[in-house]
């Protein structure tokens, strides 16, 4: 079995998938994957770390190093032939590796599949010739596919069961050296240099203008471990920040308010019911193709699987201010009527183990495939 991801977040995926396989098959795999995978006995064909990138500017500086895994990728697949294709995630790279795979007979599952509810909706094409089964992970995505001729399963989402605080709060406020009298404000930045650079200033901006309006406000930053402690400590030295290694499930189980850039972790802040502002701001040409590209009313997950706002949103024109006013509201006001909202949304992602179920569904669409297969001792 080959599996295809290209960034962090879609490595940690395959791995609990195929943590989840192997206790129903014995099976050897090989693929695109990390330190994480290999550490895990996959036998990586090509690291993920030079091509995962943010944006479409950064296409075109990576541009080599994505044709080189590529290439290295397809003569993997024409070489060893695979019973199956897992693809995480990474759907540039990874549905131009499922027209390979259908050239070449190997049949394709796809796990966490492309967004096409929010942009380039033609991919469907692609999917329903190339793709034999996806795997939702979001509840209105597994009907859209089927609409569209695509076999789908909603699995639920994988944050459900993985999304969790680690300590007590009195444990956490004691480990983070934070003052427990007065609120906790957090700010998560991103995990992408590129993503510091345009939203840390901003967030410190934000956390002055707070901590001047409302007394005793503690900040956190939960810095992601892709990301040096060192580097973002001179960014914030002086301000009254402070740093967590980690630890970022925490930071949003226990504060009483987070700004958080646009991505998964607003997902978290949903399921942790921590109550957020989402901000984001990208390079002006990945932006300018966003507005022609994308459709949908909102950024972030939790406002669409909603179906409206329930985090106020902030894109491109950050003004420090403005969201500094939303987060001293949601602190002065209260923030029941946003905790009932977020209720709901994790009432719709259901109560799924996600990797088990994602696992059960391979396993039957392999069995009808290939008929019995072997059983892990």
């Amino acid at each position: 079995m080959v599996v295809s991801t290209g960034e962090l977040s879609g490595e940690i995926h395959a791995l609990h998938l195929l943590e989840a396989l192997r206790a129903h098959l014995a099976i050897g795999t090989s693929g695109l994957g990390g330190s994480r995978l290999a550490a895990a006995g996959v036998d990586i064909v090509h690291d993920y770390r030079d091509i995962s990138l943010m944006g479409v500017s950064e296409l075109f500086s990576k541009a080599g190093h994505i044709l080189r895994a590529f290439r290295a990728m397809e003569c993997h697949l024409r070489d060893t032939a695979p019973s199956l294709l897992i693809l995480v995630d990474f759907p540039g790279f990874n549905l131009r590796l499922a027209k390979i795979a259908r050239r070449l007979g190997i049949p394709t599952v796809y796990f966490i599949p492309p967004q096409l509810w929010a942009w380039r909706k033609g991919r469907i094409k692609t999917i329903r010739d190339c793709v034999d089964l996806v795997l939702c992970i979001l509840p209105f995505e597994e009907e859209m596919y089927r609409e569209n001729g695509v076999e789908a399963v909603y699995v639920g989402h994988p944050f459900v069961q993985t999304v969790k605080a680690g300590r007590t709060r009195d444990e956490f406020l004691a480990h983070a050296g934070v003052a427990r009298k007065g609120p906790l404000l957090t700010v998560m930045p991103g995990s992408r240099e590129s993503e510091i650079l345009r939203l840390l200033p901003v967030m410190v901006d934000v956390v002055k203008q707070v901590s001047s309006r409302v007394a005793d406000v503690s900040a956190v930053l939960p810095v992601a471990e892709t990301v040096s402690m060192e580097h973002i400590r001179e960014r914030v030295a002086g301000t009254g920040i402070t740093l967590l290694p980690g630890l970022s499930h925490d930071a949003l189980a226990y504060c009483d308010a987070a700004v958080i850039a646009s991505g998964s972790a607003t997902l978290e802040a949903a399921i942790l019911g921590a109550p957020s502002v989402v901000v984001y701001r990208m390079a002006p040409l990945s932006y300018w193709l966003a507005r022609l590209l994308v459709h949908v009313p909102h950024i972030s997950l939790p406002n669409l699987i909603a179906g409206h706002e329930i985090y106020p949103e902030f894109i491109q024109r950050l003004d420090p201010e403005i969201i500094a006013d939303k987060v001293v509201y949601m602190l002065n006001n209260g923030t029941a009527a946003i905790k009932r909202d977020l209720d709901e949304v994790r009432s719709r992602l259901g109560a799924f183990d996600s990797y088990r179920a994602a696992a059960e569904s391979i396993v039957r669409f392999a069995e009808r495939v290939y008929g019995p297969l072997p059983q892990t001792p």
